[in-house]
């Protein structure tokens, strides 16, 4: 760019403009920059140093030059040209010549504009930083509205959600201090006397939950003032605040606002929520956290419901256990003395009494308490899940010929008429047939016991097409009230007219048939008119194909057949149960029998006697019947004697601790006649 160019380029602006070298001399300017400086023809600018115009020292000038080599397009500051009086500014911008020469083009205008070009952009500045402020105070706003609504969403997931009182509160404690920015927030709950709080969730500046203010008596500080008093308390101006004690401690950490709420639940404080901050707390927040505190006090409200459920249920629980403990051990204490009675009664039939039909009627009613000793136990290990079917196939025809032949005698006693009709082609389940026969029996029974004499009773079995089988007792007796049929499976459920007719029994029977239907993936229903009327039960029950090869059931021979001397060893710590095994096995055949009362007298008997049945009770003084099996199994030289749990206790756990302790059978008190038959033709004293 030569001078003459820039003169006619410069010319054309109004500003006074400057063509200078980086070395400060001037090559051209426009008449502007003329008149500026004090000159006549802007000719006259030319190859003149640009520090004789200007009242600047040379070091001054010399640094805004390299300035405006380095930072093009900018005021590189004021400076004096001509006139002392008049000051101008100085704007510099970097240009490349023709020849790559650099050269700075110096805009200069009078300060007093520039001046007012100043404050018009200060004005516009200020315009900006109060439109970036209310800016700034509108995204504070939504910032803390966002805030607060999330504090509020979350503080509920936390009630809500949150296993554990503890962890729901120190949730909201860390939300405070999360969300509401809070420097530290805590909660304390009463204790049940309503004269102490004790600290439970602490978060923020301090997480520590004993200390000085792990227990504040109502009345005590503000926040036992807010407890006994039931009023929240909130404050932007902590410093200053009487209700706020450490002053000292509050500048320190330069705490601005406290708020602090009473939680109530029906009229009594049950906790205090409280947080301080370092800024202030505005209304939408005091408003939530009321709302929050009323939250909390229904949370503590449910935990404490929750408590008094989990008490009750345990409560609950504990009696259950007891209970079951009673029944065993009710079941053991009735079977004790039934031991001796049932054995007499087996030893008068056996010595062909002149009065077999009272004998046997007691005989009769002797089963019916063992049954009844039975049910208790059945039921209540059935209601807790213990018992396991031995399922098999079998034919529900042979099911019900055996409970009919069960209770043929009881039937005939009462001049019954039982009628059974079977379909022609066999139906087969899959059942435990001990316990199906159970179900049946148990309602013949009770269709013979709530029928007058001389009733008709009927068992129909079927097989419908969706391969249910069906198997319905029915009786024209007494028959159900209406209202009562909803319960008759419930337990303990009994009849308003069961006790005048003194035929009542213990209301387990029928729990003890659903349970066991059910067991088996059957249900039973029943169906009566109404008093008078008789009623009817059926059980439906999932059928089976019969098996390939049709089971032949093993016939055991209940005959005393005894091949070999027998020893009988009857140890027992009743007199009258030893007195009696004694009579009955001696009866039945044994060559000797033998008997002791505790440990120490069965083992000498056992070392001295060499018996080759061995019946031990479990409940022995001094040495229990697991302990004295197993010296008994130590001290013997080989296993030829049949050794035999003989014990009112015969739940499952039961017999596998007699198995454990090495006995080879475990029979449960009173042994039936046919029972002690079964252990004589064992093949043990059957060897030839």
């Amino acid at each position: 760019m030569t001078p003459e160019s820039f003169e006619k380029f410069a010319n054309a602006f109004r500003d006074a403009l400057l063509l200078v070298a980086p070395d400060g001399t001037i090559h051209a300017g426009n008449q502007q920059a003329a008149t500026a400086i004090g000159v006549v023809d802007q000719t006259q600018l030319r190859h003149r140093d640009l520090a004789e115009v200007a009242g600047e020292s040379a070091p001054r000038l010399k640094e805004l030059l390299r300035l405006a080599r380095r930072t093009s397009d900018e005021t590189i500051g004021a400076i004096d040209l001509g006139d002392p009086s008049l000051s101008h500014r100085v704007i510099a911008r970097r240009i490349t010549g023709a020849d790559e020469r650099i050269f700075l083009m110096l805009r200069i205008e009078p300060q007093h504009i520039a001046t007012r070009q100043f404050a018009a952009l200060n004005e516009k500045f200020d315009q900006l930083n109060r439109e970036i402020a209310r800016r700034r105070a509108a995204e504070l706003q939504l910032r803390t509205e966002r805030d607060v609504a999330e504090f509020g969403r979350d503080i509920g997931i936390a009630l809500v959600q949150s296993r554990r009182l503890d962890e729901a509160l120190m949730r909201c404690t860390e939300l405070m201090v999360s969300r509401l920015n809070a420097a530290f927030a805590r909660i304390w709950l009463a204790d049940e006397e309503q004269t102490e709080l004790i600290l439970i969730a602490s978060s923020g500046l301090y997480t520590h939950v004993d200390g000085q203010h792990s227990r504040i008596r109502f009345g005590d500080y503000k926040i036992g003032r807010i407890a006994q008093r039931q009023r929240s308390h909130v404050t932007n101006r902590v410093i200053g605040d009487a209700e706020v004690h450490d002053q000292e401690w509050a500048k320190r950490e330069g705490m601005i606002a406290f708020a602090g709420y009473p939680l109530i639940d029906d009229g009594v404080t049950v906790g205090v929520m409280a947080m301080f901050a370092r800024h202030p707390i505005g209304e939408s927040v005091t408003a939530l956290l009321a709302t929050v505190a009323n939250g909390v006090a229904l949370r503590i409200r449910k935990q404490s419901i929750e408590d008094g459920l989990a008490r009750q249920t345990e409560a609950l629980r504990e009696a259950d256990r007891r209970k079951d403990e009673f029944l065993a051990m009710l079941s053991h204490e009735l079977r004790n003395p039934l031991v001796p009675v049932r054995s007499g009664l087996d030893l008068l039939v056996l010595s062909d009494s002149d009065h077999q039909d009272a004998i046997r009627m007691m005989q009769r009613q002797v089963e019916h308490l063992v049954r009844l000793v039975d049910d208790l136990l059945d039921v209540s290990r059935i209601m807790r899940g213990k018992v396991e079917l031995r399922r098999e196939r079998v034919q529900v025809a042979q099911l019900v010929e055996h409970a009919r032949d069960m209770l043929r005698h009881t039937i005939d006693q009462a001049g019954h008429q039982l009628t059974i009709r079977l379909p022609e082609q066999p139906v087969w389940v899959e059942a435990d047939p001990v316990r199906l026969t159970q179900v049946i029996e148990n309602l013949l029974k009770n269709a013979c016991k709530y029928t007058d004499h001389g009733g008709k009773l009927s068992i129909t079995v079927t097989k419908q097409d969706d391969d249910q089988a069906l198997i319905r007792v029915q009786d024209n007796g007494v028959g159900i009230e209406i209202d009562l049929l909803p319960q008759v499976f419930e337990l303990f459920t009994q009849s308003t007219r069961t006790l005048e007719r003194s035929q009542g029994g213990l209301g387990i029977g029928l729990t003890l048939v659903k349970n066991l239907v059910e067991m088996h993936g059957g249900t039973v229903s029943v169906t009566s008119d109404g008093l008078g009327t008789g009623s009817t039960f059926t059980v439906r029950l999932p059928c089976c194909h019969a098996p390939c090869e049709p089971d032949e059931a093993a016939v055991r021979s209940t005959a005393n057949v005894i091949s070999c001397p027998l020893r009988v060893l009857a140890v027992d710590d009743n007199r009258a149960a030893r007195l009696m095994l004694e009579k009955i096995f001696e009866k039945l055949g044994a060559e000797e029998v033998a008997t002791a009362e505790d440990g120490p007298s069965a083992l000498e008997a056992f070392s001295t006697f060499r018996p080759n049945l061995v019946l031990l009770d479990i409940g022995l003084p001094g040495m229990d019947g697991y302990e004295l099996a197993r010296r008994i199994r130590q001290s013997a030289t080989d296993d030829s004697f049949l050794l035999v749990a003989l014990t009112g206790y015969g739940q499952h756990e039961d017999r596998q601790k007699s198995k454990l302790a090495g006995f080879d059978d475990h029979l449960v008190k009173p042994p039936s006649i046919d029972q002690l038959r079964q252990l004589l033709s064992h093949p043990r004293f059957n060897r030839s």
